[in-house]
């Protein structure tokens, strides 16, 4: 009879009621980071940048000469050595030039005498590391140099070309900042002794005596202390001089001709 009674109750339940009984309960689901039903809609793009609006600008690089300002200690360093090596010199302010914004130097200084005893005429402002090369260059192997020629004079003074000048590189058709412009590079025109002789840098080919000697040895060994050495015989614009500087490139090569 219960059977029954349980069969003739569903029959007179009303069909909504009947069809949420036979639906059977969801089961809870874990979160697993995928949405069920429809995809959700998907971000709108961000609305591209209107044509009234400029592109911004880079910024400008930094002077050539404020890159190659020394540190702190770097500069002190080098100072020191100067010092021990019996260099006369002089700090002095900054050098910039109003027309040419890269050409400079942050840290000058103002070398008369890169050894004792031998004097730079008229001075010449460069940076310290130039003048601890040309010092370092002198001592090593122009002074020995100078004791191997005839009657052994005494090595007082250099005459030098150009020192710090803010202009683009000569002689080669270059148009970039010449190093010179940036306190790195040092011409010697000619070596005096003190017996009053001189020798001058001009082309020597072939004359078999030892101021052809001296200059080749000199020229040559430069190129240990310098990255760049040009004189007689490179271009026309160094037919009358050596031309040292520390220019830095990549892979530490050296220009010597």
């Amino acid at each position: 009879m219960r059977a029954w009674a349980t069969i003739l109750l569903i029959a007179l339940l009303p069909m909504p009621v009947l069809a949420q009984m036979e639906r059977p309960e969801p089961r809870p689901t874990q979160n697993t980071g995928v949405i069920n039903g429809p995809s959700a809609p998907a971000p709108k793009p961000d609305a591209p940048e209107t044509t009234s609006k400029a592109p911004a600008e880079p910024a400008d690089a930094p002077p050539i000469h404020t890159t190659l300002r020394e540190d702190d200690f770097g500069y002190s360093a080098c100072l020191l050595e100067l010092t021990f090596l019996g260099a006369d010199y002089d700090e002095i302010a900054p050098v910039t030039d109003p027309e040419h914004r890269d050409c400079g130097i942050d840290r000058p200084i103002r070398l008369r005498s890169p050894l004792p005893g031998i004097k730079i005429a008229g001075d010449a402002v460069m940076r310290c590391d130039t003048a601890r090369h040309l010092s370092h260059w002198l001592r090593d192997f122009v002074r020995p140099a100078v004791a191997l020629l005839p009657d052994q004079p005494l090595l007082t003074g250099i005459e030098p070309g150009s020192t710090y000048q803010c202009r683009p590189t000569i002689g080669n058709g270059d148009s970039k900042i010449s190093e010179h412009a940036f306190g790195n590079a040092f011409d010697i025109a000619a070596f005096r002794f003190q017996d009053g002789s001189r020798i001058e840098i001009k082309p020597r080919q072939d004359e078999g005596d030892m101021a052809e000697a001296f200059q080749r040895a000199i020229r040559g060994s430069a190129c240990l202390h310098f990255t760049t050495v040009l004189g007689p015989g490179a271009n026309a614009a160094h037919e009358s001089h050596l031309h040292l500087d520390i220019k830095a490139r990549k892979g530490g090569y050296r220009l010597c001709q």
